[in-house]
């Protein structure tokens, strides 16, 4: 190496020190820790996949399992942080599509619209099809 070479510089971009008092990150954090429910979910379930895999009586285990107050309080913060990222999904939405000439408002309504029908079909599908 030559006495003379260069070294580069990293850049550090300075951050100020009250960037967690605006209002847009706060939500925009709310929204993303909504995503740390979502995963424990989504063990919860894998993790009553793999008790399926090792019998009935493994699976009724954990069914019973989630019948426990604390598992029920889990699934009631887990409800609310799936509904909080939804709403705020269908807030955000219009803001994915900033050139479009259809209005904001409808923009939401039809995903709101499309998650109702959504839902309305799953149900049915459980109801319908899938009970003992």
């Amino acid at each position: 190496m030559g006495r003379h070479q260069a070294v580069a510089k990293t850049y550090r971009r300075v951050q100020p020190v009250d960037w967690g008092r605006s209002v847009h990150r706060r939500r925009y954090m709310r929204r993303e820790l909504t995503s740390v429910f979502l995963i424990a979910y989504a063990l919860v379930l894998l993790f009553g996949l793999w008790r399926l895999s090792q019998g009935e009586a493994a699976f009724e285990a954990w069914r019973a399992s989630l019948s426990h107050p604390l598992a029920l309080l889990g699934h009631a913060a887990i409800f609310i942080a799936a509904l909080y990222q939804t709403i705020s999904w269908f807030q955000v939405m219009p803001r994915t599509l900033p050139d479009s000439q259809v209005k904001p408002a409808s923009i939401t309504r039809a995903g709101w619209a499309a998650a109702a029908v959504v839902s309305v079909l799953v149900l049915a599908l459980v109801m319908l099809g899938g009970g003992k």
